[in-house]
């Protein structure tokens, strides 16, 4: 009998598309050795105790299957979990599920269940305040989260949340996840490592007063995805597309061989569906192949990108006026630091989330008379860069691509949209 009898599925946007020879063409490398998977459960038969994970068909009646320390029994996986298995050639030697967050029912409506006090667009099925489930979920490259299983289980000691922390607050030991005020006040840090805005995490402990009061935090690494087979959605694409980002927080290098499956590195774009094989190189995670598997429709104003003098004082980044954020994500390029940031010329690559410019990549820029910007064009302004001919006006309301001509008080003539 399930073990979770209010299992509730909607369509998964990853690990959803593709179709099964373009795994077999990869080989299923770990068939003849070790590897991780970290993927969705896309099916599963009870009978021989079978799944399938990232189009990968693995036998899991030796399997040992767990939740944070607490050991389950195979009919506690479902279709739409998100797990992690360990395998050898085809036999599933571990698997463990990976919910976004775990823990009580805070509220309920006609469209929508609240759990941890985090609301995601998902009917309720019959659950109310106070049943205890297991969310799992994706990041998008909007920055929501999008549910592709909610299960009920056994009331538990412990909940679960995680996310990016933003709003730091380390006077009074408080930081959000999603829209959740932490208080991590008596909570152990893994390693003891620094917290900052933008990295993601992993927070136990119990939501209490529309608080959630942390006992232990888990700061993600590239440890985390060593040697491991990856699925998930691509979130953010630097400008010359040698890395990338999945799920909202992975960093991932691609180089002159990483190997490419039905697509090359110009498809290498917000919102493709990928399943990656990653290796740590020098610190960093490194894509020795990227299988293209399906794409989801995103909006056209999330990435941005911005050239010009910054100003850095305070601890805070603008250029001509308008601010950006810099974070545990942000990468300092060609020698820019913080320390020699103020008064340099600078490029600036990002994603706009909750109206905020995020950003991931600062770099020197050659200051001349051609300009590329990209992002919100209005009233004749980008960026603060303004236009005396109304070069810019042509595009007003609208978020461009673009390439300019910049005299020397920065007027901006001849913009056009970037043919790249």
């Amino acid at each position: 009998m399930n073990k979770f009898p209010y299992l509730m599925l909607c369509s998964l946007l990853i690990g959803c598309g593709g179709d099964s020879d373009s795994s077999a063409d990869s080989g299923n490398p770990s068939q003849e050795g070790s590897a991780r998977i970290n993927g969705t459960v896309d099916e599963i038969s009870y009978d021989d105790e079978s799944l399938t994970v990232n189009n990968n068909q693995l036998d899991g009646s030796s399997a040992s299957i767990s939740y944070h320390d607490s050991a389950l029994d195979f009919n506690a996986v479902t279709t739409g979990m998100i797990v992690e298995v360990t395998r050898l050639g085809s036999s599933a030697q571990s698997i463990s599920l990976e919910p976004m967050t775990a823990g009580p029912v805070t509220g309920v409506t006609d469209t929508t269940i609240s759990v941890n006090g985090v609301e995601y667009n998902y009917p309720a099925n019959g659950l109310v305040v106070g049943d205890w489930v297991m969310v799992f979920a994706q990041m998008q490259p909007d920055g929501s989260r999008k549910v592709s299983s909610i299960n009920k289980t056994d009331v538990g000691t412990l909940a679960e949340i995680e996310g990016t922390i933003s709003a730091l607050d380390e006077a009074n030991s408080e930081f959000i996840l999603a829209t959740v005020t932490i208080d991590y006040s008596n909570a152990v840090i893994d390693d003891n490592q620094p917290l900052q805005n933008g990295l993601w995490v992993e927070v136990f402990g119990q939501f209490v007063d529309s608080q959630f009061v942390a006992s232990s935090i888990d700061p993600r690494n590239n440890d985390d995805f060593n040697g491991t087979e990856l699925e998930g959605i691509i979130t953010w694409v630097s400008e010359d597309t040698s890395e990338f980002e999945v799920a909202g927080h992975i960093r991932v290098l691609i180089n002159q061989s990483t190997v490419f499956d039905d697509g090359s590195i110009n498809d290498l774009k917000i919102g493709e569906i990928v399943e990656l094989d990653l290796v740590e190189s020098d610190g960093n995670l490194l894509a020795t192949k990227v299988d293209f598997e399906d794409r989801i429709d995103v909006p056209n104003n999330l990435e941005f990108n911005v050239e010009g003098e910054a100003s850095y004082t305070n601890s805070q980044l603008s250029i001509n006026g308008i601010n950006f954020v810099i974070d545990a994500s942000t990468e300092f390029d060609d020698g820019v630091t913080l320390g020699n940031l103020n008064g340099r010329w600078v490029e600036l690559d990002g994603k706009a989330l909750n109206g905020q410019f995020v950003l991931k990549e600062i770099e020197p820029e050659r200051k001349d008379n051609e300009i590329s910007l990209e992002g919100p064009v209005e009233n004749n302004t980008l960026w603060g860069y303004t236009s005396s001919t109304s070069s810019l006006a042509q595009f007003n309301g609208q978020w461009v691509d673009i390439e300019c001509q910049r005299a020397a008080n920065n007027d901006l003539t001849q913009c056009r949209l970037d043919p790249d």
